[in-house]
Order: structure tokens, then C-alpha cells, then sequence
């Protein structure tokens, strides 16, 4: 238990340095979002708590009006999809976690004195902080695939570090020279691989039990959907 977390915890620490370096070397044109309310919305997932625990996004060094930007969000996330399993389901299978989104993104620019416009894309990558199944959801996508009407679930997931893509476009609109609101809105698909571990007990009424095991290598946590923030953006 003590080296999960104290590897948890390495991991973590290796994308905040990552972060810290790129927001180093951003120079002068750093930006960074003081404040903010952010929603995950994900496809067949529920949406994520408004409040992110930690946001830096818009961390970059631009030539002109083109340029490169990143930044690292934590979200808590009520529940996500999951697919590449051997049956489907309309309902999240993981869930509730924190998930670390770092997208690293291509933009372009157009500033006026009321506003800057930006439109980016590129890829984004995330890791799922100690993520869990959603049992409840797990055991009553089981009961459909096996034809029971009974299941219970007994397993643990472990996911790998995702990378997939994001696009948006953000809108600044500077109130006061030090500081701008600003709204944003992307669209993500980013995909974990996942290892589950366990079994799964069940069967039909009146008649006995079976105990199977689980095993679906090819499983992946889905994070698909929309990324919608308000904030104040500090300006140097």
C-alpha cells in the first residue's frame, strides 16, 4: 500500500516539475489563471465538480500572434466511461476520482483593446489519481451481458498515463490592465489503458451461482466531451 502511494505520489510530482519547466521558459509572456470554474462534461460520464483543486492553464511563449500553450488542471470527476470491454454500457463503470488533464497546445491570437481571441489544438494527456469502479454501474452492465439477474462485482482497476487530443477556442475580455475574465470552451478525447483485477459472482433466480473471473485486457478509461471554464486570467 505504502509503495502505491509513495509511487502516486512520484508521478504527480513529475508532471507538476514538467509544468513548472514549461512555465519557466514561457519568459515574459507567461499567463496564468488565478480563478476559475471549470466542468468536464464527458460523453456517458457524469460531469465533474466545478471547482478545479488546482488549475494553471494558459502557461506559453508566443511569436507574434502564434504560439505554444500549456498549463495542468485536476478535476474531480464523478464518474467516466469505459469501452473495449466485451459488453457496453450507457452509464460510467469508473468513478469517483481525481484526473490531472496537461494539454500541450498550438494556438493562434487576435487582440484588440476589449478583447483577445484565441483558438488552439494539439494533445492532451491525463492521469487518473487512484481510480476506482463504479461497482453499482460495473455489476448491472454484467447482469445484461451474462443474462443474470444477479451480479456482484469484487475487482480493482489500474489505469496508465492517457494521451489523446484537444481543440477550443477562449475569449479574454480585459477588464483592467492586470487582469482579464475569461470563458473557454474545448472539446477532448483522451484515452487510459486499464487493468482490471478480480472477479465477478452471479447468476439467475432459482438457480446457482457462478464465479468468473475478469479478465478484459484491452480495457481503456474514456474521457470524451467538453472542457467548459469561466475564470480571471493575470496579466504581467
Amino acid at each position: 500500500m505504502k509503495i502505491t502511494v509513495i509511487r502516486g505520489l512520484y508521478k504527480s510530482l513529475q508532471l507538476f516539475v514538467l509544468i513548472g519547466a514549461i512555465s519557466w521558459l514561457a519568459g515574459s509572456e507567461l499567463l496564468a489563471q488565478g480563478i476559475s470554474f471549470s466542468y468536464l462534461v464527458p460523453k456517458n460520464g457524469y460531469v465533474s465538480a466545478p471547482v478545479s483543486p488546482f488549475s494553471v492553464r494558459g502557461l506559453g511563449y508566443y511569436f507574434g500572434p502564434v504560439g505554444i500553450e500549456t498549463g495542468g488542471s485536476i478535476y474531480s470527476m464523478s464518474g467516466l466511461a469505459m469501452d473495449n470491454l466485451p459488453f457496453e454500457a450507457d452509464k460510467p463503470l469508473t468513478g469517483p476520482h481525481f484526473s490531472m488533464l496537461v494539454p500541450v497546445e498550438l494556438a493562434f491570437k487576435i487582440d484588440t483593446k476589449i478583447v483577445t481571441w484565441r483558438i488552439r489544438g494539439g494533445a492532451a494527456g491525463i492521469w487518473h489519481i487512484n481510480p476506482r469502479l463504479n461497482e453499482g454501474n460495473f455489476d448491472r452492465a454484467l447482469r445484461d451481458y451474462e443474462g443474470w439477474d444477479v451480479a456482484n462485482t469484487d475487482a480493482t482497476i489500474k489505469t496508465k498515463i492517457g494521451l489523446g487530443w484537444i481543440a477550443g477556442t477562449s475569449f479574454e475580455w480585459h477588464i483592467a490592465k492586470e487582469f482579464s475574465v475569461s470563458t473557454e470552451v474545448s472539446y477532448l478525447s483522451v484515452a487510459s489503458a486499464a487493468t482490471l483485477n478480480g472477479d465477478y459472482i452471479g447468476g439467475v433466480q432459482g438457480g446457482s451461482l457462478e464465479t468468473k473471473a475478469i479478465d478484459f485486457p484491452d480495457a481503456r478509461v474514456n474521457l470524451e466531451g467538453f472542457e467548459i471554464s469561466l475564470g480571471v486570467t493575470l496579466r504581467r
